[in-house]
């Protein structure tokens, strides 16, 4: 396991299927300059993502392989299919950058926490029930998918407790702009504020 520098920080995005976390995500994370460590999985792209980008998509006799290596620092199996992070992308991300994230569900997040402790942040982002349903739908979930991720929801949503910041995706340009601005005082990089 990669052991982190005084100043490196992992911030972990969790919350509900559906939220924005990708999307906040990124947004924040280009505006900070930071690297994002990419999942591995065993389940099939959707039509809109990318191999390398969204995840790592392999099959499972590749997961079983690397986990019987010792690569992951983390697996989790979601509807069926496995999910894991990579030792050495954590390591080799933090080479070309000082602070990293991660889009993770709630048990990934927790490793994360255990394993590294203050050096990690968990960001929940979240969205009502009812608006998580509206975008599955315009994301082209079928209906079997998103009863799957919603039969979850109040689990998902019981897991913000524990997190360090909280925020509802309600007008993604707000929540990043707050987001990107809380995110500044653990990274120091003294953005500034021009309204």
């Amino acid at each position: 396991m990669y052991a982190l520098k005084d100043k490196e920080m992992i911030f972990v995005f969790t919350g509900p299927h559906g939220a924005g976390r990708k999307t906040v995500a990124e947004m924040s994370g280009s505006t900070l300059g930071m690297k994002q460590v990419i999942s591995y999985t065993t389940r099939p792209p959707k039509a809109t993502e990318e191999d390398g980008q969204d995840y790592h998509f392999i099959s499972p006799a590749q997961f079983v392989q690397a986990q019987a290596n010792g690569e992951f620092i983390e697996v989790s199996t979601v509807n069926d299919h496995l999910y894991g992070i990579k030792s050495a992308d954590i390591e080799r991300m933090f080479q070309l950058s000082g602070s990293i994230y991660l889009i993770l569900n709630r048990f990934g997040a927790e490793t994360l926490k255990k394993l590294y402790g203050d050096h990690v942040v968990q960001i929940f982002i979240y969205a009502q029930r009812d608006t998580l349903e509206e975008r599955m739908k315009e994301s082209g979930d079928s209906e079997e998918i998103a009863s799957k991720y919603l039969s979850d929801y109040e689990a998902e949503l019981a897991y913000r407790d524990q997190c360090d910041h909280v925020f509802e995706n309600v007008d993604l340009a707000h929540t990043v702009f707050d987001l990107t601005k809380t995110l500044d005082k653990y990274l120091n990089r003294n953005l500034v504020d021009l309204d």
